[in-house]
């Protein structure tokens, strides 16, 4: 009888502590989910050039607010960081991996077949593989309007431009101004130069200051870091500059003309969109005016007013097909002006 007493209080004393266990369980919090973690790497112009990688950078801010991401960045000095970096955050496990800029190319290419597991976007370029969403912007739309108001501004008859490197994307904006130019003066004489740099602000300079002794008033840059030269010598020569990727007229208020808006944010912001909800797919993304992804800015109120209202005609031109900017140097050579 003893026995089986002794029996009964040892299966009593287990419930009881088991109860106590899972009840103490029951009252402690669910264990915090990590956050996604969502990250860029940058091309040579790095953080600071006030233009591409900025923009970049901004949109994964909009998306630490909005998907309540941690982001990180990698900045990359040299071509020889590109793959390295990448992988880097590959094996960190970041959700998703951004490679700014068309030189980044070759590198994600790369690292996209190293980690097949892994997320990446492109900015500027295409790679075909099924973990890379490529983003293309239309900043030819965006320059031929920067380019017609370019034209419409000058008192010389020529204008310039300064690109960074010669790449298909600084070639597509080319072209995009070149033809913008010439559809409202056919006459124009557009002087063209490439510093063979994105990070060298003192080349900007260098390229830039010719073309206005040679009497150009307007210079769009294309150029990054470098580019910020090109503005330098527009504020020591007192004349017009448009900036390009994001609005810049603050950082010369009397002569940023305008910018080449380029919402590059926008896309990076849609890509993280895609990672958090679950529905990222590799692919080639297009964004344009039609998207509201480029346009040219009014910031500083340079630009005259007959001549805002000239470019948003343009720009209604463009939207309903009626002109279709060149895009390559071919297609250049073939643009025939529209009666505007």
């Amino acid at each position: 009888m003893r026995s089986t007493y002794k029996a009964i209080g040892l299966v009593l004393l287990f419930v009881l502590v088991a109860g106590q266990v899972w009840a103490a369980g029951a009252n402690e919090a669910p264990a915090p989910q990590k956050k996604l973690v969502m990250a860029m790497v940058t091309n040579q112009s790095g953080l600071g050039d006030q233009s591409f990688n900025d923009a970049a950078w901004e949109g994964l801010a909009q998306a630490e607010k909005t998907y309540g991401i941690e982001r990180k960045v990698l900045e990359s000095r040299e071509q020889a960081q590109y793959v390295p970096n990448l992988s880097t955050l590959a094996e960190q496990k970041a959700s998703l991996i951004i490679g700014v800029g068309f030189m980044i190319k070759d590198a994600v290419a790369e690292a996209a077949k190293m980690f097949p597991g892994s997320n990446f976007v492109l900015v500027d370029g295409f790679v075909d593989l099924p973990n890379v969403a490529s983003i293309y912007f239309k900043e030819n739309e965006g320059a031929f309007l920067v380019g017609a108001i370019a034209a419409k501004v000058s008192k010389t008859g020529k204008i310039g431009f300064v690109g960074g490197v010669s790449t298909p994307v600084t070639n597509r904006m080319e072209s995009g101004y070149r033809a913008g130019a010439m559809s409202v003066n056919p006459s124009i004489e557009v002087l063209v130069s490439y510093a063979g740099s994105f990070a060298d602000p003192a080349k900007g300079e260098e390229m830039a200051t010719p073309q206005y002794n040679q009497g150009a008033d307007v210079i769009f840059q294309v150029a990054g870091q470098t580019g910020l030269g090109v503005i330098n010598a527009a504020k020591k020569m007192n004349k017009f500059v448009i900036g390009v990727d994001r609005d810049q007229n603050y950082l010369a208020p009397t002569n940023v003309l305008t910018s080449m808006i380029k919402r590059v944010d926008i896309a990076v912001l849609n890509a993280c969109g895609m990672v958090a909800n679950n529905s990222f797919k590799g692919g080639q993304y297009y964004y344009g005016l039609k998207e509201k992804a480029v346009d040219f800015a009014t910031t500083g109120n340079l630009i005259p007013a007959d001549v805002v209202t000239f470019a948003n005609m343009v720009k209604g031109k463009i939207l309903s097909g009626e002109i279709k900017p060149p895009s390559t140097y071919d297609e250049l050579s073939k643009f025939v002006p529209p009666k505007l």
